[in-house]
């Protein structure tokens, strides 16, 4: 019998019960659990029952990466790059559907689309994708610690930092220092 021990706090507010034995999501609950008002000397707190421990999503890593614009991602299979992405950024994957009819997902942080994974044939321009950060080291730290392969920090032409990292299926990801 699985027990939930806690709750997750995604950026779009909603929580996820999760089992002790595994940490994996078990439920989707609403927010209906006020906040604790402020609890004066001598004063015990009181927890619902069933939710013991609450542990919240960092509001950093909605601010450790910003999109130059939605970034097209092709991908071969749907499934595998929808959850490297949620696993690596910590984003939202809502279904999609290109004006063929054919299926893809969006990848949204902080109400934004960061990504958009489609298939492989669908024309695109041959932009590179990139994300900004405001903290170049602190953003590949962050990668880093998630067994992303990223380059060694360099300076372009104009003097800024960037690194470049690659996804599950290879795609080419630009990390550079916010200008």
């Amino acid at each position: 019998m699985s027990r939930c021990v806690g709750r997750t706090l995604l950026s779009d507010g909603l929580h996820f019960l999760q089992d002790n034995q595994t940490g994996s999501p078990i439920g989707e609950i609403p927010d209906v659990v006020s906040p604790t008002p402020p609890v004066t000397l001598g004063q015990r707190r009181s927890y619902p029952a069933r939710l013991a421990f609450f542990r919240y999503t960092p509001r950093t890593l909605m601010l450790l990466f910003t999109p130059a614009a939605p970034n097209y991602m092709p991908v071969q299979d749907l499934a595998a790059p929808t959850s490297w992405y949620v696993e690596k950024f910590g984003a939202r994957p809502r279904p999609t559907k290109f004006d063929d009819g054919r299926r893809g997902a969006e990848l949204w942080l902080a109400d934004e689309v960061y990504f958009v994974l489609g298939p492989r044939d669908i024309p695109n321009s041959d932009e590179t994708p990139m994300l900004y950060t405001p903290n170049i080291a602190k953003a590949r730290a962050y990668l880093l610690a998630r067994c992303v392969e990223a380059t060694k920090i360099q300076r372009d032409r104009r003097n800024t930092k960037f690194f470049e990292m690659r996804d599950l299926e290879g795609n080419l990801i630009e990390i550079c220092q916010q200008p």
